[in-house]
């Protein structure tokens, strides 16, 4: 006879099931709950501004105030990173989210950014912040700096029917009247480059 045998203890089983039933709840709850821990991270990370009116409408709300640049490309020429809604690039470099709530837009926007009264300065500095994904190229004319490439796209590449296409520049939602070597800077502005033509 083996006297050295542990003796059962008959509670065990059934805190073994009580695990076991335990485990089963937690795994279904977590399964019914993932929706909405889902949704609620993503209303949380997606909190963009909801206000036709502002030059900030569908950006993150916490660049409002904030100095802002976005570059928009046509959809025949695509970015081949930003090609799906309007990628956020906050001053840090960390992408905050993607507004795909835009319309047809497609491109990013680098913002979060403030004390500048340069535009050419805020251009350069703002765009390299996303990393060579948006690199301007630019030449030095009789009326300042004349940006041709953003973002690995060239205007002269562009190509349909109509006589050209140029790169141009809006100012809180209006057309510029100048350059971006001469455009002054306030906080809270935003600049936005897109594909016209002619």
């Amino acid at each position: 006879m083996n006297y050295n045998r542990p003796i059962p203890n008959p509670q065990f089983p059934m805190e073994a099931n009580n695990l076991k039933l335990a485990s089963v709840l937690l795994i279904v709850t977590l399964a019914f709950l993932t929706p909405s821990i889902q949704e609620a991270l993503s209303g949380e990370v997606a909190n963009y501004v909801n206000d036709s009116e502002s030059a900030h409408h569908g950006l993150p709300t916490e660049w409002e105030e904030k100095q802002v640049i976005c570059v928009f490309f046509p959809s025949d020429y695509t970015h081949n990173e930003f090609y799906l809604g309007v990628t956020m690039i906050d001053s840090d470099g960390s992408v905050l989210g993607v507004n795909e709530e835009l319309g047809d837009l497609a491109g990013a926007c680098v913002g979060g950014i403030d004390g500048y009264d340069e535009g050419m300065a805020f251009m350069m500095d703002s765009t390299r912040i996303a990393g060579g994904r948006l690199a301007v190229g630019y030449e030095l004319g009789e009326w300042g700096p004349f940006v041709h490439t953003i973002g690995g796209l060239n205007a002269d590449e562009v190509r349909g029917e109509f006589g050209g296409a140029y790169w141009s520049l809006s100012h809180n939602d209006v057309e510029s009247m100048v350059g971006i070597g001469d455009l002054v800077m306030s906080e809270g502005d935003v600049l936005s480059w897109s594909i016209m033509t002619w």
